[in-house]
């Protein structure tokens, strides 16, 4: 309804306070029919977005924060908390050591070994040492010349 003598700043003013009291009804049958229960008898899983959010808080420590500036600039993923935080923040440990309250799917990589050194290089029937076992010349051709490679020109 809309009242034709109503000045029209007071009538914007009544419209934000009747669209306000709308949403605290709303919110008021939404929170009715949340169970409460439910929020703390099962745990919270640890993602992305669970673990930003954690970071984003005034409260978090100085590591975690620098952490998340990390994966903001793409050096590193939340995944790899374990591994790559140094020192790992303290909310990392805290929440692993509540599997009840948090869910951490989370497991750090071992970190991987460097491939042993081609050591030493393989030797050829003429003496000569080749520096892969990928690499072939002259030298490692047949003496028949019917089995010669093809006439493709050597760099």
């Amino acid at each position: 309804m809309r009242e034709p003598d109503l000045d029209a700043e007071v009538e914007a003013f009544a419209r934000k306070v009747m669209d306000a009291a709308d949403n605290l009804r709303t919110a008021t049958i939404r929170l009715t029919s949340i169970n409460v229960d439910e929020l703390f008898d099962s745990a919270t899983e640890v993602t992305e977005e669970f673990i930003s959010m954690v970071a984003g808080m005034d409260t978090a420590s100085p590591a975690l924060k620098a952490y998340a500036e990390r994966v903001a600039a793409g050096e590193c993923r939340w995944c790899d908390i374990e591994t790559l935080a140094r020192p790992v923040p303290p909310e990392v440990a805290e929440m692993k050591s509540l599997p009840r309250e948090f869910i951490w799917k989370w497991t750090p990589a071992p970190p991987q070994a460097p491939p042993p050194p081609a050591w030493p290089p393989a030797q050829t029937s003429t003496g000569r040492f080749r520096s892969g076992g990928n690499v072939v010349g002259p030298s490692d051709w047949p003496d028949e010349f019917e089995d010669y490679p093809d006439d493709r020109p050597w760099r």
